[in-house]
């Protein structure tokens, strides 16, 4: 099925927001045995610095897959797959969703990639709905 313009932006719009996005994660989960773990250091007893690395890290673990899910999605947008564009939507809305409170917690920095990253996919996919469409 030929792509036509709307396809290809949004699906170009996933390929981004998922590179994107798995390269935050891979950030992440680096992040959690390097910058997080100095950070805690002399803050409480063993066990909670254990279990907020854990949280950390399986935090990563989560934008991972989602940028990895983006990544599979972009093949079946190319070329109109129903299927492709819920999995990508529901996959943009969830990105938006773990940035959302990570923004109002953590302030500005790397959560707001993600919220600002799903909304932007979202809104570009729930527009290009019709040409998603099973004919």
């Amino acid at each position: 099925m030929k792509e036509t313009g709307n396809s290809q932006f949004a699906s170009r719009t996933i390929l981004i927001k998922g590179i994107l996005i798995t390269l935050l994660g891979v950030v992440h989960i680096i992040g959690t045995f390097t910058f997080e773990a100095s950070q805690i250091i002399g803050q409480g007893t063993a066990t909670i610095q254990r279990d907020y690395l854990m949280w950390f890290c399986a935090t990563g673990v989560f934008i991972l897959f989602m940028g990895l899910v983006d990544l599979l999605c972009y093949k079946g947008l190319k070329a109109n797959m129903n299927l492709a564009w819920r999995i990508a939507i529901l996959c943009s809305f969830f990105t938006a969703i773990t940035g959302l409170p990570g923004v109002f917690v953590f302030g500005v920095s790397p959560p707001l990639l993600l919220l600002v990253a799903g909304m932007t996919a979202f809104i570009i996919l729930a527009l290009s709905r019709r040409r998603f469409q099973v004919r």
